[in-house]
């Protein structure tokens, strides 16, 4: 039997969406890739059906209009019936800047995305599974969603989708519907490897703030969403679960050993 019968993957065309839709298909799951982009999201789905999915299926929609992802959950329950999981991973980056400098159309448009499209997938997604009386909803947060990280719009964004994530759980708990989020780190997704390219971001850099001295592969974000949305955690919601390859406690770590360092043998008393 599959870990999970069926799912929505919102935001599933690219990065870690489509890890999760793949690793999705991979147990069994019937999977449904939203996104805007068609070209690669029906090529997803066709790599989905290539690994078991007993069905696969690209729908187009852009998380920034309401009535389409209103028009993706009729379109959804009419091939699937109502889906045991939907993932909120739709999401688009920032470049650093400061508060001060943030232009206020790139803000409107990351909360648009980023917050408002999570706050739709589960409002549409959540009223059916309420109607089911039981599912699973896996958001997608950020290290930014525990760090002030200075992308003054994505940050706060992201910080609201993880208290968005305890408030649907508290809500939707009594209906048998659970609610967590996963909080990728530093991910070796096609956007991160664009930057790096571009020398946007420093590679050394980055992997000297993680504890394992690594990036996240979209696969590590995957395997973590499986584990959410399956039975083995059917007592766990309300959580936001980093996969950052240490990068929250090495931060706090390396900044307070650099005031107080060890020394060979020294010892508190």
């Amino acid at each position: 039997m599959a870990e999970v019968a069926s799912a929505v993957v919102i935001g599933g065309t690219s990065g870690i969406g489509k890890a999760i839709a793949l690793r999705l298909a991979l147990a069994g799951a019937q999977v449904i890739v939203a996104g805007r982009d068609a070209a690669r999201g029906e090529a997803v789905a066709a790599e989905a059906t290539r690994l078991g999915a007993p069905l696969a299926r690209f729908v187009a929609v852009d998380v920034a209009e309401p009535d389409q992802v209103e028009a993706l959950g009729r379109r959804v329950e009419d091939a699937m019936g109502i889906p045991e999981v939907v993932v909120n991973c739709a999401g688009i980056l920032q470049s650093g800047k400061h508060v001060l400098d943030q232009d206020l159309a790139e803000d409107e448009r990351i909360w648009r995305i980023n917050y408002r499209g999570t706050l739709v997938g589960a409002q549409v997604f959540g009223r059916m599974m309420k109607r089911a009386g039981r599912g699973a909803i896996l958001n997608v947060g950020s290290l930014a969603s525990f760090a002030p990280l200075s992308l003054p719009s994505y940050t706060p964004g992201k910080q609201a989708v993880q208290a968005l994530t305890g408030i649907l759980a508290a809500e939707l708990g009594p209906h048998g519907i659970r609610v967590n989020a996963v909080a990728p780190g530093y991910t070796l997704s096609d956007g991160l490897q664009a930057r790096i390219a571009a020398g946007e971001r420093d590679p050394d850099a980055i992997l000297d703030t993680t504890a394992l001295k690594k990036f996240v592969a979209p696969q590590d974000v995957a395997e973590a969403a499986l584990f959410l949305c399956s039975p083995r955690a059917a007592s766990i919601t309300g959580v936001t679960l980093p996969v950052d390859a240490g990068w929250l406690v090495q931060a706090p770590y390396a900044h307070y050993l650099r005031g107080n360092p060890i020394r060979k043998g020294q010892q508190d008393e």
